[in-house]
């Protein structure tokens, strides 16, 4: 039963205040001091102080006129490391020479294409959205790739690590429609992020692509706009959350050649000749489409029909709360058979395993929803904000307030001036900008209601110290708001870690709400435990003993007073060095833990490698997911020196699984479990890629779940 008094409205007792804002002000981000003391500063790079983080694309000669061939001048804001042997961030390190490239309003042409680099954000200007449009010339098939081949280990998308565009239009309109071309190469991993992007190709196109996610492992992808094409988005991503896609005169909206797991959520197809087509031969496992719209289109999804196949049978799709608008079949097969006839409106269907080891050819069900998750009958989405509209001064640099002096130095303890800053900056309604920096925490860092946050290229929030020593005593490094408060507290572009192995770490703990959905939020904001430079655990936890190695409590807790909406969170334990380290055997204890009951939404969320689970729903209530994503750690199963829920102990009081029901010596039965649910009630959870290795098992258990 759903709680209804936890469904009402959080007011807090005295309104907060807003940045103020206006209609024509240059973007903020432009306008921050980029070039002085209080600059993103890269502290791992040795004796270079000098290294540029922030680029503005202007001042490498790119002209936005339309006219000029702008790819060299874009390229060398990307790739240029001035003070390196190459003068170039060609073969990135993935941490430790991080890019926020900015390009103001315009279009720029470009004749070849244009390579994103590991760790690197390419930011248009939201109040103009620039353009980067292929020249009648053009030279090549994808405009811009953001794949990095220049990585080590290049040819691999699911290495593809932070890579991030931003408020940018894509347009392939001067390239002949009938030549293949491509405006995104996607084939990245987890940590990268697309959001407010419009592709402008040509109508009855036989050979443009918007969008080609053809390997990777990346996890959310949103908030796009997509016109003309012979393909919206092409995707054999291994799995994917595509949230508030628009199609708009594609011959086909979504084509799902491979990967495993797609839910797309929020989208609008319209005028387009087939909506998702999974084509045959295709080896795409499970589709979920939900809360979307289908207007004078083909049918919704065409898919092989895989009811007769033997094993486990892949092409299995679920349709819930889908509108639509004409005639045709809502789901049809490849050979144009009409598996859903047309209706308006279609409530759940399923083709597939409606409930495990049962195969059901169309079954149609009412999916009861909890009110306090909806916003206009669809499960509650937010784009990120840009926080377009407000002027420059309503936003503070952390390292640009006078007595409160601020490094990110990866050194000094920031803890203190950060804490007065962030209660100050609430107070008076700012934005508190963090220029990258590697900022470290000896004790608790608290955002207050009234927070809004924003990184530069995910600058890092790092905790050390006895604090967060103590197992039995788990601290959090980020505390967002205390039990029973309310406001708002929006993060995004943040990276949180330790600096060290601390066994009574909680990374993040959330424990307020907000007064409505959206208030409490954090966007492409990931929390890492090993595997960089910027942390002692890198090259502290080579040994295949993993009790040497407790390096933090758990990475997320949302607190039973908490309500919050999470969209491209990836929380990792590493299992390999990204650079500088060496064998990563790491034993964080548990992933996210929701314990929240008045409201939750996880839009594309992956946690790995940690010891007793990646997700915990315990007692929890009131929570979306869309697109879980997990790997369990490399460490265990057969072989390893500890099995779970060793090296940790089980705490009842965090609702740690105990693994009683293993025998003691069952190492792939003790081995972190991908999921773990006890307790709790209007649990909606859509679309799973739990990996699970050495044993070939998925670790998912259900406890005492009401439905």
């Amino acid at each position: 039963a759903i709680d209804r008094g936890s469904q009402q409205p959080l007011i807090n007792p005295l309104p907060e205040p807003e940045p103020q804002t206006s209609t024509a002000a240059p973007y903020w981000l432009d306008q921050q001091d980029h070039t002085g003391p209080a600059r993103g500063y890269a502290p791992f790079l040795g004796s270079d102080h000098t290294y540029p983080v922030y680029r503005n694309v202007k001042k490498y000669g790119a002209v936005g006129d339309g006219k000029k061939d702008d790819i060299a001048a874009l390229q060398k804001a990307i790739n240029d490391d001035p003070n390196s042997k190459t003068r170039n961030r060609y073969q990135n390190e993935v941490s430790t020479r991080p890019a926020l490239v900015f390009v103001p309003g315009g279009t720029y042409l470009i004749k070849s294409t244009l390579d994103m680099r590991l760790n690197t954000i390419l930011v248009g200007d939201p109040n103009d959205r620039p353009v980067i449009k292929a020249a009648p010339d053009f030279q090549g098939e994808v405009l811009i790739q953001g794949h990095d081949y220049a990585t080590p280990n290049g040819a691999a998308g699911t290495t593809n690590f932070f890579t991030a565009i931003k408020n940018i239009v894509i347009d392939t309109t001067n390239i002949n429609k009938d030549k293949k071309a491509i405006a995104l190469g996607w084939g990245v991993a987890q940590a990268c992020h697309l959001t407010n992007i419009k592709i402008m190709m040509p109508d009855f196109s036989n050979g443009h692509i918007g969008i080609d996610i053809n390997q990777g492992s990346t996890v959310a992808v949103s908030d796009i706009s997509i016109e003309g094409g012979v393909i919206g988005i092409s995707n054999s991503n291994q799995q994917v959350l595509f949230k508030g896609i628009s199609f708009k005169r594609c011959t086909t909206a979504l084509r799902q050649s491979g990967g495993w797991t797609a839910v797309l959520q929020g989208a609008t197809i319209e005028n387009c000749s087939k909506g998702v087509e999974i084509p045959p031969g295709g080896s795409a496992a499970s589709l979920v489409i939900l809360d979307s719209t289908l207007i004078n289109s083909g049918s919704m999804v065409k898919f092989p029909d895989s009811s007769n196949d033997s094993g486990d049978r892949n092409h299995q799709i679920v349709l819930e709360n889908i509108d639509i608008t004409g005639t045709n079949p809502v789901a049809i097969g490849n050979d144009e058979s009409v598996k859903l006839s047309n209706r308006k409106h279609v409530d759940t269907w399923i083709w597939g395993n409606v409930n495990p080891g049962i195969y059901q050819t169309g079954k149609t069900l009412t999916t009861k929803r909890s009110p306090g998750l909806l916003s206009n009958g669809r499960f509650f989405t937010l784009r990120q904000p840009t926080y377009q509209k407000y002027t420059n001064d309503q936003v503070v640099n952390v390292k640009a307030v006078r007595g409160h002096e601020v490094k990110g130095d990866g050194k000094s303890d920031d803890a203190p001036s950060l804490n007065a800053i962030l209660a100050q900056n609430a107070a008076n309604g700012k934005v508190s900008y963090f220029p990258y920096g590697v900022y470290i925490v000896k004790s608790t860092l608290y955002i207050p209601p009234g927070t809004r946050m924003v990184g530069e290229a995910w600058s890092v929030i790092s905790g050390i110290g006895g604090v967060f020593g103590d197992k039995n005593k788990p601290t959090p490094v980020v505390m967002v708001g205390k039990p029973g408060e309310t406001g708002v507290a929006q993060i995004q572009d943040m990276r949180f870690t330790v600096a060290d192995i601390t066994p009574g770490a909680i990374i993040v703990q959330v424990n307020m709400a907000g007064s409505k959905p959206g208030d409490v939020g954090l966007w492409n904001t990931h929390v890492t435990v090993g595997g960089m430079a910027d942390s002692n655990v890198n090259v502290a936890c080579g040994s295949p003993n993993t009790a040497a190695c407790l390096a933090a409590f758990a990475m997320v807790h949302l607190t039973s007073s908490s309500s919050a909406y999470i969209e491209n969170m990836w929380g990792w334990t590493a299992d390999h060095s990204l650079e500088r380290g060496g064998f990563q055997n790491i034993a964080t204890g548990r992933g996210l833990l929701v314990e929240a009951t008045k409201g939750t939404w996880l839009t594309g969320t992956s946690f790995e490698h940690n010891t007793l689970y990646e997700y915990n729903l315990h007692n929890a209530q009131n929570v979306y997911a869309g697109l879980q994503q997990s790997e369990n750690a490399y460490w265990q199963g057969e072989g390893s020196q500890q099995n779970a829920p060793s090296p940790w102990t089980a705490n009842p009081k965090y609702g740690d699984p105990d693994y009683s029901w293993c025998a003691p010596g069952a190492q792939a039965c003790r081995m972190g479990l991908a999921q773990n649910i006890d307790g709790g009630s209007n649990l909606y959870l859509y679309g799973a890629a739990f990996w699970t290795f050495f044993h070939g098992e998925t670790q998912a258990r259900q406890g005492d779940w009401k439905s």
